[in-house]
């Protein structure tokens, strides 16, 4: 009877480790009792190897392509570390209960089960609360990794070496401040490392920034000349026009309105003038860089491309870099897709409409893929690559209630909207 208590407890146990695991990394639900039974069945016949083979199995079942999955691995580390600290605690604080009757048994495992829930609940909120996952950047971060490995490493084993001893009761207050000293060692070590490591990413950003502009201004003063130079040539040009006009002659007239409008047109087709007409609107410094940077490569690919931002944009209310890379990502899978075609056309827009902005992305496309294939990890145009992009897209997606990815697929058109929505009025300076 009292193996069944401890068994049923450890089940459940399992439960609340999942159910921290899926607060971090969402997965299909049907994946759920056969990791429960699992974790389970490692604990009841290989207790020492339990949170390894937890480990291999879920990482293993989860990872589906070439590169390894930060996110993934992180979000085992993290739920690995919570449950040891609460297997740790708990064991700590009901030592002193008695289990040798059943009532003793059912108390130790009933209040050692609220105990580890509390500190799930505690811990899942406290992550949601100060969004942990973007502050830490737990879907990048190999140095998370890194430590969150020495850190579990550092309480398993000293927890093994009081096990071995049992010395719990004379080292009760010397584990919670083992385990208080150690979270807050790695805490400052991983903010220090990580405002270190965004500290360098803003200073590439403002290098690429800084580039971007100068080819931006480069253009505008290149075509600015083009245009001085039309300007002495369309005054000569309107002379010769009166000078025909004057002598009545209709067939010359026509046929010198059509030498100036060929001409004129040779002079006003520029790409300040046809692919840069509206950045002026994109006030927002990354974005503007951003959109500098790819409307030139689409231009260097001899795609043929439409950009229009009629509305003045300034602040968005997601995250500047997660905006950047999203769309990024999606103007790269535009480009990539349109490479080679006959007449491939990418046309970008930024409407923005009463408590909405919105991005639009439409590409050519000559392949039959349907949308439900390219969503799918492993999927890409290009050789060679893993395919993240289009995956990516909704990792990004997931982290904002109040963002909206639509895909449609139209004839020979692929239709991407990146839609954001205010969130009761709260817009976020990002200038």
């Amino acid at each position: 009877m009292e193996s069944i208590i401890y068994d049923t407890g450890k089940l459940l146990a399992w439960l609340i480790f999942y159910g921290i695991f899926y607060s971090l990394f969402k997965l299909e639900k049907y994946y759920l009792p056969v990791f429960v039974l699992i974790s389970f069945l490692s604990e009841i016949f290989l207790n020492d190897y339990s949170y390894l083979i937890t480990f291999a199995i879920v990482y293993l079942t989860l990872w589906r392509h070439k590169k390894w999955n930060l996110a993934l691995i992180n979000a085992l580390l993290l739920t690995s570390l919570i449950r040891l600290i609460y297997e740790t605690l708990t064991s700590t604080i009901l030592i002193k209960i008695s289990t040798r009757t059943i009532s003793g048994v059912l108390l130790f495992v009933a209040l050692g089960l609220l105990i580890k829930m509390f500190i799930a609940i505690i811990f899942v909120f406290l992550y949601k609360r100060f969004e942990i996952e973007e502050k830490w950047q737990i879907d990048q971060s190999a140095l998370l990794s890194l430590l969150l490995v020495y850190l579990f490493i550092a309480i398993y084993v000293f927890m093994h070496f009081i096990q071995k001893n049992k010395a719990y009761s004379d080292l009760t207050i010397g584990i919670f401040t083992f385990i208080i000293i150690q979270c807050i060692f790695i805490a400052v070590l991983f903010g220090k490392a990580s405002q270190t490591q965004q500290l360098a990413y803003k200073r590439e950003l403002t290098k690429e920034q800084l580039k971007n502009l100068k080819m931006y201004t480069d253009q505008l003063e290149k075509d600015h000349l083009h245009l001085r130079k039309f300007e002495h040539s369309y005054k000569d040009g309107i002379a010769s026009l009166q000078s025909v006009a004057t002598d009545g002659d209709y067939t010359a007239m026509k046929q010198a309105l059509e030498k100036l409008e060929v001409y004129s047109d040779s002079y006003f087709d520029n790409i300040s003038m046809q692919l840069f007409k509206d950045l002026n609107n994109v006030q927002n410094h990354y974005l503007k860089s951003l959109f500098i940077s790819k409307l030139a490569l689409i231009h260097q690919n001899n795609i043929k491309c439409h950009f229009e931002c009629r509305n003045t944009i300034k602040e968005v209310n997601i995250n500047i870099f997660d905006l950047v890379r999203l769309l990024g990502i999606s103007i790269d899978n535009a480009i990539e897709a349109t490479k080679g075609q006959t007449g491939a056309q990418i046309q970008i827009a930024i409407v923005e409409e009463q408590q909405q902005l919105s991005f639009l992305i439409n590409n050519t496309i000559h392949s039959e893929t349907k949308i439900q294939t390219m969503m799918q990890e492993g999927f890409t145009t290009k050789k060679n690559h893993s395919g993240l992009g289009m995956v990516n897209v909704q990792d990004i997606k997931k982290k904002y209630p109040n963002l909206f990815v639509q895909y449609r697929k139209n004839n020979d058109w692929f239709n991407l909207n990146i839609t954001l929505l205010a969130l009761g009025g709260d817009i976020h300076d990002i200038h």
